[in-house]
């Protein structure tokens, strides 16, 4: 598995922070390239066949997580602090505990990311009614 935070390391190493910022969405397909290019599957065929075998008849609590991190785009979510708090106090007492209770003890904040907006793709109106609510209530 490689780092999630290669494209980190390469962006600020050269200087890339600032004129990602002033060029816009150019500086932003550069670090994807590069995440791209540098994430790699290491897993030789026979390993591939020998994973596939054991996955399928393996407990998914003990499977890890269900997709590799080299499967996602990162992207900026910008909330309010008291919801990101209220999020990460929901993560620790209710989602953390159900998951548990299911023997998955190893979830990774990607999965719990990726699950939000699967709950926000298929209740795409309530979203809007939130956004709406928002805004009048200022």
């Amino acid at each position: 598995m490689s780092n999630p935070f290669d494209d980190l390391e390469s962006g600020t190493e050269s200087g890339d922070d600032e004129d990602s910022s002033a060029s816009g969405k150019s500086g932003r397909r550069s670090t994807e390239s590069t995440t791209q290019e540098t994430t790699t599957s290491t897993l030789s065929p026979s390993d591939e066949e020998t994973t596939g075998e054991s996955e399928a008849s393996a407990d998914p609590a003990e499977t890890g997580p269900a997709f590799e991190y080299s499967e996602v785009r990162q992207k900026p979510l910008y909330a309010k602090d008291e919801e990101w708090s209220q999020f990460e106090k929901n993560v620790r007492t209710t989602i953390g505990p159900r998951l548990a209770q299911a023997d998955v003890v190893d979830e990774a904040t990607r999965e719990i990311h990726n699950a939000v907006l699967k709950l926000a793709n298929e209740q795409p109106d309530r979203v809007a009614e939130l956004l709406l609510e928002e805004r009048r209530s200022q």
